[in-house]
């Protein structure tokens, strides 16, 4: 096939002059190029683990089935059921360890944290899970299958002492600085200091004297 790729194989450029001219030859020709460069196109499908950011999301469910991955979830969102599957054989081979119950909770719950009874005091082979929902949210079903998942990965001497949710709320909170400078002046009135006041008390009376005349007209 010359210098050609297997992508785009042409039969026809490998004939020998005497084949060119046989109609029959050249068709057969055209038609393997046109097989072969349709199966080449096919051969990428093949690769499917390394692929799956980019499979669809019913192929990811059969994916799922296939690596028998017990705590998949068909209703998740596609994003997750990725995180889900890829990290399935990590889950698989560390099953009934702190790291798998991590790791296949943390697919749906980035963050989700495992404390054993030694990290916070509490009884012998008891460990406790902290759950990371803002994201996610929480429901009553989402509880339950967290529930169910866990005792699947844990080990069987190990005891799910709580669980518990974390959301976090994000708010702005602004803030802001003024910088200030003057001058102060006050202006009070002129007070007179050291005043004194002098003053004497006087007393006066007078009498009246009279008499009243009445004067009546002539009848």
């Amino acid at each position: 096939m010359n210098n050609e790729d297997f992508y785009s194989a042409d039969f026809t450029n490998s004939l020998p002059p005497a084949l060119k001219n046989d109609p029959d030859m050249m068709a057969l020709a055209q038609t393997i190029s046109a097989q072969l460069q349709t199966t080449a196109a096919e051969v990428r499908k093949n690769i499917i683990y390394a692929r799956i950011d980019e499979l669809d999301e019913a192929t990811l469910d059969v994916l799922a089935y296939d690596l028998h991955v017990d705590w998949y979830d068909y209703s998740y969102p596609i994003e997750v059921k990725r995180r889900t599957i890829r990290d399935s054989i990590q889950v698989h081979r560390r099953l009934g360890t702190k790291y798998a119950v991590e790791k296949a909770l943390g697919a749906v719950y980035p963050g989700t944290k495992v404390e054993e009874w030694f990290e916070y005091g509490g009884d012998p082979y008891k460990f406790r899970v902290v759950i990371g929902a803002t994201e996610a949210g929480i429901t009553a079903d989402r509880q339950a299958a967290v529930l169910d998942r866990v005792r699947f990965y844990k080990n069987l001497r190990s005891h799910l002492e709580a669980i518990s949710y974390q959301i976090e709320k994000r708010t702005a909170v602004k803030v802001a600085a003024v910088h200030a400078i003057g001058q102060r002046v006050e202006v009070y009135p002129y007070l007179a200091r050291n005043m004194e006041s002098h003053g004497g008390f006087y007393c006066g009376g007078y009498t009246q004297y009279g008499r009243k005349l009445a004067v009546f007209p002539n009848k």
